[in-house]
């Protein structure tokens, strides 16, 4: 069994950490900050806020560690810190940034697939990754948080409904309406939105 398949493991951590040791904390962040900075890019559009974002709500998960009830996942307790994060950050920033988003996520694409030797597949997934986030980033904050939180995180209508304060139907409108949006967009770009999107959708 995996560290990540071991959540009695992770529990074992966190007892640790709120005793003392706060060494073991440094092993919940290497578990989760990679998945968690995905997010965030995602939601932010640009590495450098993405960066910060993960690592206050790293900061913020340590202070509160004692607060956790352990009533869900550490990584869902996470994840809506972050998420709240980034929401305060997007309502700082209401001006429209998709012109350094598309470099951004040009750049992260790129040095990703350069990083490691990749057949013609992969490579090919990383520019489709690329032009999805390319897309992503000319939808409005709303819609490409519940894009985000729906068909790459996979969150669940309620949980979205409660991350956000919404009626279970105003979020199935708001994501049926962003999902259009989203596929009109990749269709200018020249993608194929029935075979990306709606694959996404079906998760």
């Amino acid at each position: 069994m995996t560290i990540d398949q071991d959540p009695e493991l992770e529990s074992k951590w966190i007892g640790q950490v709120i005793s003392g040791d706060s060494s073991k904390f440094q092993l919940l962040v290497e578990k989760h900050q990679n998945r968690i900075y995905a997010t965030m890019l995602a939601m932010l559009g640009n590495r450098h806020d993405a960066e910060d974002t993960t690592q206050e709500a790293m900061i913020a998960a340590f202070r509160k560690l004692s607060l956790f009830e352990r009533r869900s996942s550490f990584y869902t307790w996470l994840h809506r810190i972050a998420f709240n994060l980034a929401i305060d950050l997007q309502r700082k920033n209401k001006r429209s940034r998709s012109i350094s988003m598309d470099q951004d996520f040009m750049e992260s694409a790129k040095s990703n697939s350069e990083s490691m030797p990749s057949p013609d597949s992969a490579a090919s997934a990383e520019e489709t990754i690329c032009r999805v986030r390319m897309a992503l980033a000319k939808l409005d904050s709303e819609q490409r948080n519940i894009i985000v939180l729906r068909d790459i995180e996979g969150l669940d209508y309620a949980e979205i409904a409660s991350l956000n304060g919404l009626p279970l139907g105003t979020v199935r409108s708001r994501l049926h309406r962003a999902r259009l949006e989203l596929r009109e967009i990749m269709k200018s770009m020249g993608m194929d939105p029935n075979r990306i999107v709606e694959a996404e959708a079906a998760k």
